[in-house]
């Protein structure tokens, strides 16, 4: 039976939640509907809002993803979030984070006894080889003052970490114009495994921004070890035929051979192997 979709996600509730599993009291929003909750939070960080601070949003009425893609999200059925935090360039490998959020992910749908996830480069998460979310990480300098308890120099940005994660999609597979067989949810995935109901969705919302927090903290000690958690088991991309399409629009086919130490795709193209760090990834049948 699936669970019950639409109750609204409570700020306060959420709050709560991550501030006894991570110690921080970060301020929690949620708009009723908001453009997109990484616009909403870049302006509060050109503002002069105080790191670090999370939004969730019912609805984006011009949610996005990587390279301006729009983001399909049913209002009041999922999950729509951005978690702006301070990070410090010269001390923190920020090359590593994307692919850090995604393990974030990976471990909130593993908490929910989600089977075969898996993270195809650089940040989309999937789960038994349908797509469940997907991240978009933008940065915005900040100033002293921004900074909670942190020293801040020129050195620091607010990294604006968005996450979108389909928690039921299933008013939408109705709609036969939309490409829903490459997408799940996690109400369909229990549903299917014989799980039994899926968990509130405030439940899932508070887990998300728990894991998300959880990696920001520690990200200057651990992001190798989430570069190398991501290579051991839950490489979408590895072993297969991928296509890429270069910023500039050139398309390149080849076998995916994994990531380097900066989490750069590797793929074996007429014998040699290229590297790239920014392209849009497509999986061959």
């Amino acid at each position: 039976m699936r669970a019950i979709s639409g109750e609204k996600l409570q700020a306060e509730s959420i709050r709560t939640g991550v501030l006894a599993a991570s110690g921080r009291n970060i301020d929690v929003v949620v708009h009723d509907s908001v453009d997109s909750t990484n616009a909403w939070s870049l302006q509060q960080c050109r503002a002069g809002k105080v790191l670090p601070f999370a939004c969730f949003a019912e609805e984006q009425t011009s949610g996005r993803g990587r390279r301006g893609k729009q983001w399909l999200m049913q209002a009041h059925n999922n999950i729509a979030m951005s978690l702006s935090w301070p990070f410090d360039l010269l001390h923190q490998p920020i090359h590593l984070l994307p692919l850090s959020i995604s393990m974030a992910i990976v471990d909130t749908l593993e908490n929910l006894e989600l089977d075969d996830v898996q993270v195809k480069w650089p940040n989309d998460v999937y789960v038994r080889g349908r797509k469940i979310a997907g991240v978009l990480i933008e940065t915005q300098p900040v100033r002293r003052n921004q900074l909670d308890a942190v020293c801040a120099d020129a050195n620091h940005v607010a990294a604006v970490v968005g996450v979108g994660l389909n928690y039921d999609m299933s008013v939408l597979r109705y709609d036969e114009s939309l490409d829903l067989p490459t997408l799940t949810d996690i109400c369909h995935e229990l549903e299917s495994g014989h799980e039994g109901n899926a968990p509130q969705r405030s439940l899932v919302a508070t887990l998300l921004l728990q894991r998300v927090v959880e990696v920001c903290q520690s990200f200057q000690q651990d992001a190798e070890r989430y570069l190398e958690k991501f290579r051991a088991r839950y490489d979408f991309c590895l072993g297969k035929n991928v296509e890429i399409i270069l910023d500039n629009g050139e398309k390149r086919s080849g076998l995916a051979t994994g990531v380097n130490d900066r989490a750069e795709l590797l793929v074996m193209i007429d014998g040699e192997q290229h590297v790239f760090n920014s392209a849009q990834v497509s999986v061959r049948a």
